[in-house]
């Protein structure tokens, strides 16, 4: 039987041939800044992008001292989303695979984030997301 995926392939072969999302958007900024930047230890702040591309967010989130993790369906994406982590020195947890079925136990996030990901993907998986 074959397992259903909510993501479009035509995002493999975007990540494969250019370079595509290397900053975070402004509004995540802010929404991370406006929630969490006051909590005395960021490392306990378990924060997960899902459709997280090349790594921007989780990047972003990184950085600013969380505890950050990224899922996308694209092997490429994540390859260039470790390898830039590997190359600044940054920890990030990332898997690929699909985010209408995480396999992650309830609230082990503080919070989950979605830059744009729920929007590519098809009718019936965005119902389930």
């Amino acid at each position: 039987m074959k397992k259903e995926k909510s993501w479009d392939n035509a995002w493999e072969k975007i990540f494969r041939s250019r370079a595509w999302g290397k900053y975070p958007p402004e509004e995540l900024i802010r929404f991370i800044a406006r929630n969490y930047y006051k909590v005395p230890d960021r490392k306990q702040i378990k924060i997960l992008d899902v459709g997280c591309g090349a790594g921007a967010a989780v990047w972003y989130i990184a950085r600013e001292g969380f505890s950050a993790y990224g899922i996308d369906g694209s092997d490429t994406a994540i390859k260039i989303a470790k390898e830039r982590f590997a190359k600044e020195g940054l920890k990030g947890s990332f898997k690929v695979g699909d985010i209408i079925s995480l396999d992650y136990t309830k609230e082990y996030f503080n919070c989950v984030v979605d830059v744009c990901a729920i929007q590519h993907n098809k009718t019936e998986a965005v119902k389930k997301y």
